[in-house]
């Protein structure tokens, strides 16, 4: 379940990033769409590391 979430989370980060081009090509540069993305973002860094750090048993 942990490589799961790691996997979530680079899919949170690619869907953000997409997200941002796509507001930045459309000239949609509202606080929403902007804070969308930057919330799938730090959900997916956050989702990945812990992701990451939880499949490392020592």
């Amino acid at each position: 379940m942990r490589k799961q979430a790691s996997l979530i989370g680079l899919l949170l980060i690619v869907m953000g990033t997409l997200l941002l081009l796509f507001c930045y090509f459309l000239h949609q540069t509202t606080n929403l769409w902007l804070s969308t993305g930057l919330a799938l973002i730090i959900a997916g860094i956050i989702s990945y590391i812990q992701g990451v750090k939880h499949a490392n048993d020592y």
